[in-house]
């Protein structure tokens, strides 16, 4: 960290005409630098993008295989769709909460299918009531936070 703190300054200084002459930056300090800057950094942003996907909700794409099962006399063939669903902040907790207790994909991916079966499938409840959706088989999936 302190590495890196005197190479911004030194580059301040030379900016500034207060330093003169070639400031040699070596692979070894600009590795040094990088990873100092990489610690401070990314932590900070992983905990606000965390947060905003807490508190508004992502958006997800996804490529799969949903199986169903609902009442009697309709069809529980899985089917192959690509879905584009913002989804409300509560499933972000839930699947932090998921990853940070250590769950498998396989949970995390139930998470998702109760999810998209709720606000894709059964549109908040306003419709297919009963229906049960699994997700059988993810091709790709994109989140958007």
């Amino acid at each position: 960290m302190r590495t890196a703190q005197r190479w911004a300054h030194a580059l301040k200084a030379v900016a500034e005409g207060e330093l003169t002459g070639d400031i040699p930056m070596t692979k070894a300090n600009a590795a040094r630098v990088e990873r100092a800057v990489r610690a401070a950094w990314q932590p900070r942003v992983r905990q606000r993008v965390r947060r905003d996907a807490e508190r508004n909700g992502f958006m997800l794409q996804v490529q799969a295989t949903f199986g169903y099962s609902a009442a009697g006399g309709s069809t529980d063939d899985p089917r192959e769709r690509m879905i584009t669903q913002k989804m409300p902040g509560a499933v972000a907790q839930r699947l932090y909460a998921a990853r940070d207790a250590g769950a498998p994909r396989a949970q995390q991916e139930a998470i998702l299918a109760q999810a998209l079966g709720e606000h894709y499938f059964k549109d908040g409840g306003r419709r297919a009531t009963g229906l049960d959706v699994e997700l059988n088989d993810i091709a790709w999936m994109d989140v958007e936070l």
